[in-house]
């Protein structure tokens, strides 16, 4: 993985140190796990799960890009989806549609800067 790619990451709050760690050192692999990130459909499950206030869709799903996110360090994104996924256990349902707006915005950035640093070659 170049170095360039992995500032870049960095600067976008991926914690690549200790995600590299959690891959044995493989920066390859990890670089592989990022790119597939990009074909991963669960983001899209959320909003329309929220819109029909299909709260156990939400939550699913919520969690699930919550645990992707946390194995690919991407601390920004990961912390959204645990505060909309706590906000749905609550039962802070308008919350938890209210989060979706900082979990979108998470997702969209560490999004762009995968597509970006995987068109330039990583």
């Amino acid at each position: 993985m170049k170095e360039q790619t992995i500032e870049t990451l960095k600067r976008s709050g991926v914690d690549f140190d200790q995600t590299v760690k959690r891959f044995m050192g493989n920066t390859d692999l990890y670089a592989k796990f990022l790119a597939k990130f990009l074909d991963d459909d669960t983001f899209g499950k959320i909003a329309p799960a929220f819109e029909k206030d299909d709260f156990d869709e939400a939550l699913a799903t919520s969690h699930t890009l919550k645990g992707v996110s946390g194995n690919l360090g991407m601390t920004r994104l990961y912390k959204a989806c645990s505060n909309t996924v706590a906000l749905i256990r609550a039962g802070e349902k308008e919350k938890a549609k209210q989060s979706f707006a900082e979990l979108q915005s998470a997702y969209d950035e560490i999004r762009s800067v995968i597509k970006e640093t995987t068109e330039k070659g990583m």
